[in-house]
């Protein structure tokens, strides 16, 4: 899992003056957001993540819809937004930091954060600074890179090559990257597919949680949107029991393609 950090810092930066005191200073400003809402560890990786397939610039366009499928990709992003708005109106970003960079390294801190949840070693990322903000940042009318965020219906082979064209990776360290589903879960009222990847709190630990429930089986493909007739208003997901009361588990096709040969339907998923 150490990749999913590396990742991160993959994206287009430059060294920067940030001192060693000013980063104590914005590292402890995510922390204290973490530790007050434990939601912000997925939110944050998400957040950095959208905002990185736009360019990673510390702006998104909440109403941003793919022109490809309709979908709004950076719904349910605006309360993790908000919160680091807060951090930097209160102090906790140094001026020397950008905005871009500040998300950056609250989602390095979530990552840091839900390896303890999981009693893992630390990851091992140095921090690299240089990232440029956007002019109307934070929230921005921009729909450039509109259609590039990846699409949850399609199989292996439009997974891997959307990995490969928007951040340069190999098929290895998409499936690194994929491994993010470990924390958090998705919500219906922004996506249409509703459930977590992992059992209980296992969304607040970052492991390999994700990988074991996707082996284990058995898994059911449902359509947790069939009133509409309008096909690419469905929402395959595929589903499995939760156990002992929990609510069932949740892959997409993007992450069953890891282990299945689907060949869903381009525009339902199904």
């Amino acid at each position: 899992m150490y990749r999913l950090g590396f990742i991160l810092l993959l994206l287009p930066s430059t060294a920067e003056g940030v001192t060693t005191a000013e980063e104590a200073q914005a590292k402890a400003s995510c922390r204290s957001a973490l530790q007050n809402n434990r939601k912000n560890i997925a939110g944050f990786v998400r957040l950095a993540f959208h905002d990185c397939v736009g360019g990673c610039n510390g702006c998104v366009n909440l109403n941003l819809v793919d022109p490809t499928n309709s979908d709004r990709p950076n719904a349910g992003l605006m309360e993790y937004v908000n919160e680091l708005e807060n951090k930097i109106a209160t102090g906790g970003k140094p001026a020397s930091m950008s905005r871009a960079d500040f998300w950056i390294l609250c989602s390095v801190e979530a990552l840091q954060t839900a390896r303890q949840n999981a009693g893992r070693a630390p990851l091992n990322i140095n921090m690299v600074y240089g990232r440029q903000d956007c002019p109307d940042g934070p929230y921005t009318a921009s729909t450039v890179n509109a259609a590039n965020f990846p699409n949850p219906r399609q199989g292996l082979a439009v997974t891997v090559k959307w990995c490969l064209d928007t951040f340069g990776l190999s098929s290895q360290f998409c499936v690194a990257l994929l491994g993010a589903h470990t924390l958090g879960r998705a919500r219906a009222r922004f996506s249409g597919f509703e459930g977590a990847w992992v059992r209980g709190a296992g969304e607040f630990h970052l492991n390999n949680g994700y990988y074991r429930e996707l082996v284990e089986g058995p898994w059911i493909q449902n359509n947790n949107n069939p009133g509409s007739n309008n096909l690419a208003d469905h929402r395959w997901q595929f589903e499995k029991s939760g156990r002992l009361g929990q609510p069932n588990l949740l892959m997409l096709n993007a992450d069953m393609c890891l282990l299945k040969d689907i060949q869903p339907h381009a525009i339902s998923g199904r």
